[in-house]
């Protein structure tokens, strides 16, 4: 039935304008009737079929939704990597800054001209190189000053000597100092010493190989004033790294262990430790391990700070296994699931040791190769399908995307 249809029995049935009985009394066209059981009952009915008409109206548009068949096979994709047969290491990590083995400050002693020089940044010198050249002449002329003086001094010595000889006949070496003083032969040695060593001063060369860190460039002409810092030789040839360690985990260390540098880009060394500090620093509780690092292709820059890990412990198994494979249950129980086609089932397991990222397993159904769950796994049950996906195909399929 539509509305069309309501309408059409309404208009069949129209109010009776003229008045009739209701009850015990009359009613005139236009009073307003009782409201009587019997009307109510009319109004319910009428209400009824409507809600029944737009309910059966509005279902005829709505598309047949298909139910969901209870024999679908959901299985979950759960990401996979493989066991190994390699020992797991414990390690000791730090951070730390990277020092030259061997560094020392270019400054002139004395004062004067530039002749020479080699002094430029990433310069790289051998031992004995010659770094800077001063204009020698002001030292070559104080040192002709300072021969004459000593050779005036040691006449007039020697004069004074004899004369003594021969009024005391003899000469006590007791005497030789004060007399040496009192005729300035004494001043005058050390004056031409110290003529001598300043005309050395005048050249600078390399006491060890290494390169030249110069901030500002020397030219020939300029002039230096003594003890002025002109730059730095730096032998990068072997480094040594300090590591902050723990006050906790310091005495696990000792010297002679095998040290791992990482750089900023990611390139490794092995290094020793050569020594550890006597010291706690109180504020950071925290002691230092020196490692020494041979550094021929300097890929290691000083002042650069690097990732620091020592190994302190070896351990070896049957497998040893990603962390994140092992699950624990309630009851305190650790499993891992085994991918065995594309069912998992799972084998309980005891670690013998871990770390945060490995786990040496010793069990008979865990074997080197065996293929376990590590992500996407916690809701798994035994022998449930999967779809398997290796951990390494799962960061593969991101960077495409």
């Amino acid at each position: 039935m539509d509305k069309r249809k309501i309408k059409m029995n309404i208009e069949r049935h129209p109010p009776q304008s003229s008045s009739r009985r209701v009850g015990t009394g009359f009613i005139r066209e236009g009073d307003t009737p009782p409201f009587t059981p019997l009307i109510r009952g009319d109004l319910f009915l009428a209400l009824i079929i409507i809600i029944a008409i737009l309910t059966s109206c509005a279902g005829a548009d709505d598309p047949e939704r298909p139910e969901r068949p209870d024999d679908v096979d959901i299985r979950p994709e759960v990401v996979f990597a493989t066991a190994d047969d390699r020992d797991l290491r414990i390690y000791i990590e730090s951070q730390g800054v990277v020092e030259a083995s061997r560094e020392i400050v270019i400054r002139p002693r004395i004062s004067g001209f530039v002749k020479e020089t080699v002094l430029d940044d990433g310069h790289r010198v051998e031992a004995g190189d010659l770094l800077l050249a001063f204009d020698n002449q002001e030292w070559q002329h104080q040192l002709r000053e300072a021969e004459n003086r000593h050779e005036s001094a040691n006449v007039e010595y020697t004069i004074e000597r004899r004369q003594r000889e021969n009024r005391e006949g003899g000469f006590r070496e007791s005497d030789d100092r004060m007399l040496r003083i009192s005729t300035g032969l004494a001043e005058a040695e050390v004056a031409l010493e110290r003529a001598r060593l300043d005309l050395t001063y005048t050249e600078m060369k390399a006491p060890f190989g290494g390169e030249l860190s110069v901030p500002d460039r020397i030219s020939e002409g300029a002039y230096l004033q003594a003890g002025s810092e002109l730059g730095r030789l730096v032998d990068d040839r072997v480094v040594l790294i300090r590591l902050d360690i723990l006050e906790s985990e310091l005495n696990r260390l000792s010297r002679g262990m095998e040290a791992e540098i990482t750089t900023p880009a990611g390139e490794r060394k092995t290094g020793i430790v050569r020594a550890i500090s006597p010291i706690v620093d109180s504020d950071s509780k925290t002691g230092q391990a020196v490692v020494e690092v041979q550094n021929d292709n300097r890929v290691l820059k000083p002042g650069m700070t690097v990732e620091g890990r020592i190994m302190i412990e070896s351990h070896a198994g049957i497998a040893r296994v990603p962390r994140a494979a092992i699950l624990e249950r309630d009851g305190g129980r650790t499993l891992v699931f085994k991918l065995n086609g594309d069912i998992v089932e799972w084998v309980y397991v005891e670690p013998e040791k871990q770390t945060s990222d490995w786990a040496i397993i010793n069990h008979d159904q865990i074997s080197p190769g065996d293929t376990l769950a590590v992500d996407r796994h916690f809701a798994l049950s035994h022998l449930q399908r999967v779809i398997p996906r290796m951990a390494g195909q799962i960061v593969m399929e991101e960077l495409i995307d």
